[in-house]
């Protein structure tokens, strides 16, 4: 089977089989319908395969079409260096996708998926051809949302590159929601 086929099919066996967790006593919940979620991910950045490590920013926007359905953007930037060789690395994201956030009163989990593109000002082509590629994120998430309109949690999002190598970031997630619980 092809690899890169096969790690698609776990990421999503792991995410599936995290919903009904979240999913726990959520008899309390309430709906989020029409509301916008503004924020801001800083993150650690990943690529173990090529021994690629840094640290950056995404900002983001979802707004709720129905309860616990989001539509979601997004746009980072990483720094990165390469540990062997020593070279900088920047990376800028974009992406666009659904966001399934589950209102468990103040605790909010969430899993999401997100077309994303990259494009890199790297000169390191051995890892991402002609400097940009395309791929699909996988999000996990768990918010805080005690505070009147800011929520503050933490994140990870494996992000499969279709041709070039994938990467991790994970981080906190600080945002500002127009709803109320």
């Amino acid at each position: 089977m092809n690899p890169s086929l096969l790690r698609l099919i776990k990421t999503l066996a792991i995410l599936l089989t995290a919903l009904p967790m979240a999913s726990l006593n959520s008899k309390e919940a309430q709906a989020l319908e029409g509301d916008w979620e503004l924020g801001a991910l800083p993150a650690a950045f990943m690529m173990p395969s090529f021994d690629i490590y840094g640290a950056g920013t995404e900002l983001f926007a979802r707004y709720d079409v129905i309860d616990g359905l989001s539509l979601n953007a997004g746009a980072g930037f990483y720094g990165a260096q390469q540990t062997t060789l020593q070279k900088p690395l920047g990376l800028y994201t974009l992406r666009a996708g659904v966001f399934y956030a589950l209102d468990v009163l103040q605790w909010v989990p969430g899993i999401g998926i997100n077309l994303s593109a990259l494009f890199s000002e790297s000169r390191l082509h051995n890892f991402h051809r002609d400097g940009h590629g395309m791929g699909i994120d996988f999000d996990l998430y768990v918010q805080y949302r005690g505070i009147r309109h800011l929520g503050i949690g933490i994140f990870a999002s494996y992000h499969l590159v279709f041709i070039d190598a994938d990467y991790i970031t994970a981080g906190l997630s600080i945002s500002w929601y127009s709803g109320m619980f």
